[in-house]
């Protein structure tokens, strides 16, 4: 079994069942009724709280492990910088007014999403890119 949220429930169940405890006998350890083991076991009210009670009086321990999903990669951001600093070129504006034009019409957002496609393109055939996402989102410069 992963050790993904959604399995806390069934994982305590089967330590349960293992341990050969019915729903009741555990909720007496814990302090709780019958009824909120069984939701605890089916994945509701789960709180960590109640959770690391169950956890205890079963005599088992759990760890989470906290993740940035939306870390992004190093390339990738190096291609960013370097696309609003051609961009800036292309445009005459300086680095600061291009970043921030390409924020406010989400220029930035395009280029994180397409990336895969985008870094394979000249820096010309990006900025176009760029210029038209832009335009396409109420920015004014052509």
């Amino acid at each position: 079994m992963t050790n993904r949220l959604e399995n806390i429930g069934p994982m305590i169940r089967n330590e349960r069942l293992r341990k050969g405890l019915t729903q009741e006998e555990l909720g007496e350890r814990v302090g709780v009724g019958k009824a909120q083991i069984s939701k605890i076991e089916s994945g509701k009210g789960l709180t960590i709280k109640t959770v690391t009670k169950v956890l205890d009086a079963l005599g088992i321990s759990a760890s989470v492990v906290l993740k940035n999903e939306s870390e992004i990669d190093k390339n990738v951001i190096a291609y960013i910088v370097a696309t609003i600093s051609e961009f800036a070129k292309s445009h005459h504006l300086s680095v600061r007014e291009a970043s921030n034009y390409l924020i406010r019409f989400k220029g930035i957002d395009f280029l994180t999403e397409h990336y895969d496609a985008e870094h394979l393109l000249s820096f010309d055939d990006s900025v176009q890119d760029l210029t038209q996402v832009c335009l396409n989102n109420g920015g004014g410069i052509q």
